[in-house]
């Protein structure tokens, strides 16, 4: 019996790892640089002082580097910020204040990609940037 195990892990990990990306394959920088924007400009709507800088420091950085032009993220700007006036911020119970809850807007805003407004406008933003990103 182990003698057919252990050729039979072989086979599984094998399989595994040739539909594994290699190390230094990622997602397509257009795409990464407009979801970037769109997690950037949410905490850069943030309340707390600390997010509302690194956010606005983010989407700054992705401005200065970007290809193409910047008014294509209009609308992702625009979808942020209505899901935000959503408020529907994720929370937990605060374990050190009973009956609290804590807000998390770094899942929030990292989560707020995937709602379909959002997502929506990443994806024609990332189909007008694409060609300046491909030369």
């Amino acid at each position: 019996m182990r003698g057919i195990v252990f050729p039979l892990l072989c086979l599984a990990v094998m399989g595994c790892a040739a539909k594994m990306q290699p190390i230094g394959a990622s997602r397509p920088e257009v795409l990464r640089d407009v979801e970037g924007y769109a997690i950037a400009s949410c905490l850069a709507s943030q309340s707390d002082p600390y997010l509302k800088d690194q956010g606005d420091a983010w989407a700054s950085v992705i401005i200065q580097r970007m290809k193409g032009d910047v008014e294509v993220l209009d609308d992702v700007l625009d979808r942020v910020k209505h899901e935000n006036a959503k408020g529907e911020m994720a929370v937990i119970r605060d374990e050190t204040g009973p009956g609290k809850d804590k807000a998390l807007p770094m899942l929030y805003c990292v989560e707020i990609i995937d709602e379909s407004s959002v997502r929506a406008a990443i994806q024609k933003a990332v189909a007008v940037l694409n060609s300046a990103y491909e030369q």
